[in-house]
């Protein structure tokens, strides 16, 4: 099911990340050498951003920006992954207002970044049974061997976020983690080892009830689509 359109510009040949939110790139099609685009992605991403690679990029809406382009997408073998942070929400956004595959079904209201603690969360949603449910959503870019795994680099700040969800639920309350899966896979499981601690409370997450839902996305000709609810792996 189609979600939302993500046109890119050109296909660039990625060559070097000196920092997280940074890359040089070649666009042959502009006969351009080294030239810097905005990387909005802070994991580490090193199965897809690799000299030689290609990827796509979107000239950036905003002229007066140090960098000119943004990364959107990166081959994996046949595949395009996205790996552009800034449009979790917008995708996000279109699954729950859709109760056909919104996972909670119809929603009666939808508010985005509500403030939990010291923290924001993504959503605050009240379905038609008027249950409030606090939601977190999360980008997992990394699958080997058909498995989804988050997160591809240590996270506190997920971690986190895990933690307070176990608060909301453990205080009455419904909450759930929405992961945006973008590499065709079979099932996901917390990455624990790269981040053993936010894998530990994702198990302890769910034991408590804090609902998990990994959410099999596709990326293919500019087109965002809905796949289906991945399990989680055995």
């Amino acid at each position: 099911m189609k979600l939302m359109e993500i046109k890119t510009d050109y296909t660039a040949i990625f060559k070097s990340r000196p920092n997280r939110y940074i890359a040089e790139v070649d666009i042959p099609e502009l006969d351009l050498e080294n030239e810097e685009i905005h990387v909005h992605d802070p994991g580490r991403l090193k199965e897809l951003l690799y000299p030689g690679n290609k990827i796509k990029i979107k000239k950036a809406n905003n002229t007066k920006r140090k960098t000119k382009w943004d990364l959107i997408a990166a081959e994996n073998g046949s595949e395009e992954i996205m790996i552009n942070s800034a449009y979790h929400r917008n995708i996000s956004y279109f699954i729950l207002n859709n109760e056909n595959i919104n996972p909670f079904g119809k929603l009666r209201n939808i508010k985005a970044e509500v403030k939990y603690n010291k923290s924001r969360l993504d959503y605050l949603v009240e379905d038609a049974k008027n249950n409030k449910i606090w939601i977190e959503i999360k980008g997992c870019t990394l699958t080997e061997d058909g498995v989804a795994k988050f997160p591809d680099s240590p996270t506190l700040r997920g971690t986190r976020h895990l933690e307070e969800l176990i608060e909301i639920k453990e205080n009455g309350e419904e909450a759930a983690i929405i992961l945006l899966v973008f590499g065709k896979s079979e099932c996901f499981r917390p990455n624990k080892e790269t981040d053993t601690k936010f894998a530990e409370t994702f198990h302890k997450a769910m034991k408590v009830g804090v609902k998990i839902y990994p959410i099999q996305l596709s990326y293919k000709n500019g087109i965002i689509s809905y796949e289906g609810i991945l399990p989680i792996c055995e």
